[in-house]
């Protein structure tokens, strides 16, 4: 994380920790929370375990009639058991910026502009969202990150640009609610060239239907990724029955000339829900190309516990 960012977070933890300003703050509007997460799994008869930490604090505060201030400040630290224990920390999100009738402006480490549309599908506990990592600015998030968000009436439109010198790019992302159970989407995103990868974009289609405790979506990607054509295709069902969830997911991605980025597989999941605490386990079929799992074609096992304050 650059020196920007740097102040960002010193900025925003000043905040969270002052409590003369905490005194004139709504606490509806300013909150703090995290998670403390284990999964193990069998790969190819090989177990890791994992452990997981977050902690977060997020508000917003009223400068005037019409302008609101924002931000979010979120750790993680993860530890990896496997030949070496790892154990490594970092910034999953470090932004303000100001709320407006006119939309929302943030800065720092954020969502692009295109996470709303990739998490159509990407919502299962454990395998889902393999697609939209080779990009920078269609990954989950991204340093240096401005994003502008729209929402008007059944319409949501995203812009972000990122700004980091090595990996600039940007994206766009348009949602449309056709009806209550039914949404769908379009972005592009897209990296720059440099000396160290090549230009990298993707255009996207995505839809999702819900009704009662049954979701159904897909997700559709073209574009290149590091010099290479690729096509990938997502979908994710679940069903809730009480504390329960069920779900099954399908992730594929094919590269032209580069059999190492090649995801072709089903995965099932279970998850039993109650109150703060979170129990899962999921086992992923791998398919005929499939190299998700550590670059070979293995199933994977997994079964984890999460609790989230």
């Amino acid at each position: 994380m650059n020196n920007t960012n740097k102040a960002l977070s010193f900025t925003l933890a000043t905040l969270v920790s002052t409590s003369a300003l905490a005194d004139t703050i709504d606490t509806d509007d300013f909150s703090f929370g995290g998670r403390v997460e284990g999964w193990g799994g069998l790969v190819d008869s090989t177990y890791e375990d994992n452990l997981r930490v977050r902690l977060n604090g997020q508000g917003k505060h009223q400068i005037n009639g019409s302008i609101k201030a924002v931000g979010k400040l979120e750790f993680e630290s993860t530890g990896t058991q496997s030949s070496s224990d790892h154990i490594s920390d970092y910034t999953r999100y470090a932004y303000v910026g100001a709320e407006t009738a006119y939309g929302t402006l943030t800065y720092g480490t954020q969502d692009n502009a295109v996470t709303y549309l990739t998490d159509f599908t990407d919502m299962a506990e454990i395998f889902s969202g393999y697609t939209n990592t080779g990009i920078v600015a269609s990954d989950d998030r991204a340093e240096d990150t401005v994003l502008y968000s729209l929402t008007k009436g059944d319409f949501k439109f995203n812009a972000s640009a990122n700004l980091r010198g090595n990996v600039s790019g940007g994206g766009v992302m348009l949602a449309y609610q056709l009806r209550e159970d039914i949404e769908v989407s379009a972005g592009y995103a897209g990296t720059e060239s440099n000396m160290y990868n090549p230009s990298s974009d993707v255009y996207m289609l995505g839809a999702r239907y819900t009704k009662d405790s049954f979701l159904l979506s897909g997700l559709v990607q073209q574009g290149t990724i590091n010099g290479a054509d690729f096509d990938a295709v997502d979908a994710f069902a679940s069903y809730d029955f009480g504390e329960n969830k069920v779900s099954v997911s399908y992730n594929y991605l094919s590269a032209d000339n580069a059999p190492n980025q090649y995801i072709n597989f089903v995965a099932f999941e279970y998850g039993r829900y109650i109150g703060d605490l979170a129990l899962y386990t999921g086992y992923k079929v791998a398919l005929s190309t499939d190299t998700s799992a550590g670059g070979s074609n293995a199933d994977e096992f997994m079964l984890g516990a999460r609790y989230s304050f």
